[in-house]
């Protein structure tokens, strides 16, 4: 079983039967486990990895914690356990989170610092680089093959810059009102969607510009670096308006989870 996988199901397993990740820990430390309490509730709420050995052990604990509950029949898997039929494939890493570190830091800093610390944590993920760079094109073909008549990219926001890390389908987004829907993608945790920019009222305060490439349609889902910042969105965009039905939420939401899903997190060693 893939690391990650074990991961998502650990948390899928923790969620539905409503364990403390701290309870969690606890058990963790008297089966042996050595890190710290900090880094097994990110484990557990997707925001860090794990060592291969402490995965078991973090799994384990679960899993006594879990033979309280006689009433819940799934347990966390071990990495040498095949994934359960039906289980979600993909992890979704920071975006299953409910409460960002960045949604607690943001409030209590100015908008100034919190951007640097935005772009500090895209700059942590190594996607402004060539990191999984077959991966990431696969993921979006897969998204215009998804989205018939759209386009499809990896859209990450360095500051001022909108840079295009992956794309397919002859992506266009550029300009005043695709910088707006990258930057509209960015202000919540869900998807940004709009049907038919033409109609749109949160376009009306961007108008398109002569020789500016249309924009139809528009849906994108935010993908979070290290502590949480929103760094960019996988986004499709067609040249005129359709439809976007549950069914291509799932799609979009899957698919962002699994580019969410090769972003490593490197937690610096604490001095002092």
């Amino acid at each position: 079983m893939k690391a990650v996988t074990q991961q998502w199901l650990t948390r899928q397993v923790l969620v539905e039967a409503d364990v403390d990740a701290f309870e969690s820990w606890v058990v963790y430390v008297g089966l042996g486990g050595t890190s710290a309490g900090i880094l097994v509730d990110g484990y557990l709420h997707g925001l860090l990895p794990a060592p291969s050995a402490d995965r078991d052990l973090i799994a384990r604990a679960v899993n006594v914690l879990l033979a309280e509950r006689p009433r819940h029949g799934r347990r966390a898997p071990l990495r040498s356990e095949r994934v359960w039929r039906g289980a979600e494939e993909p992890f979704a890493s920071y975006g299953d989170s409910a409460v960002q570190p960045a949604d607690l830091v943001g409030p209590l800093v100015g908008p100034a610092e919190a951007e640097d610390l935005r772009v500090e944590s895209l700059g942590r993920t190594g996607l402004l680089g060539l990191a999984h760079e077959e991966q990431l094109d696969a993921i979006t073909a897969e998204a215009a093959r998804r989205f018939p008549g759209c386009s499809s990219a990896l859209l990450l926001v360095a500051g001022e810059r909108q840079v295009v890390r992956s794309a397919c389908g002859g992506f266009h987004a550029d300009g005043p009102r695709g910088a707006l829907l990258a930057r509209c993608t960015l202000d919540g945790p869900g998807p940004f969607v709009v049907t038919d920019a033409l109609q749109d009222p949160r376009m009306a305060s961007c108008p398109a510009k002569a020789g500016e490439r249309p924009i139809g349609f528009y849906a994108g889902r935010p993908v979070h670096g290290p502590g949480g910042w929103r760094i960019g969105s996988l986004c499709v965009v067609a040249a005129t308006p359709r439809g976007f039905s549950p069914e291509d939420a799932r799609s979009l939401q899957m698919l962002a989870a699994s580019v969410q899903g090769l972003i490593r997190v490197q937690v610096p060693p604490v001095s002092g």
